[in-house]
């Protein structure tokens, strides 16, 4: 079993008003903005609903995982609500930090150590994690494209490479 079968991740079609607000969320002076204030809230809507519901899910029709990783400084346990893209049997998570100039803390902990795990729904599933390759970077941008075209214009005005990781289910043996 994959880990989007095991823990039920799936992407619905956004409705009118989902749609909407993406496309708020898409515009270049609000992205940032926007997630530092949903980033927080969600974290607290995870928390309070057992992990069960997201903010960005009801808002913009975009369920989040929680993804727990060590923190590559501090050892400590980092958890980063985050939007991930089907791919394969897995899942993609793509480091834009909503447009943002910085790479997120989370994708430097995989870089560290690509052990990790990932919550949604309430259930939670020890990962690991990769780099994408060149052509699964690519396939990941446009299946993101699909679900959220606010990942168009972060790739245009980010001044970095944008990290793109491929988490699967750990292997138990």
């Amino acid at each position: 079993m994959g880990l989007q079968a095991e823990i039920g991740y799936r992407v619905p079609r956004p409705n009118r008003v989902q749609r909407g607000l993406q496309s708020l969320a898409a515009v270049p002076a609000l992205s940032p903005i926007l997630s530092r204030l949903v980033t927080p809230l969600d974290r607290v809507v995870h928390g309070v609903s057992g992990g069960k519901a997201s903010l960005t899910g009801a808002l913009v029709g975009f369920p989040t995982i929680l993804l727990a990783t060590i923190g590559a400084r501090s050892g400590q346990t980092r958890i980063a609500p985050l939007a991930a893209i089907p791919h394969g049997d897995g899942l993609a998570l793509i480091g834009s930090n909503a447009g943002s100039g910085k790479v997120p803390g989370w994708a430097h902990n995989l870089r560290a150590n690509p052990v990790a795990s990932v919550s949604y729904n309430g259930r939670s599933v020890e990962v690991v994690a990769r780099e994408a390759s060149e052509c699964e970077y690519e396939d990941v941008f446009d299946a993101a494209v699909n679900i959220y075209p606010g990942y168009t214009g972060y790739r245009e005005r980010v001044p970095r490479h944008i990290p793109v990781f491929i988490v699967d289910a750990k292997d138990e043996t």
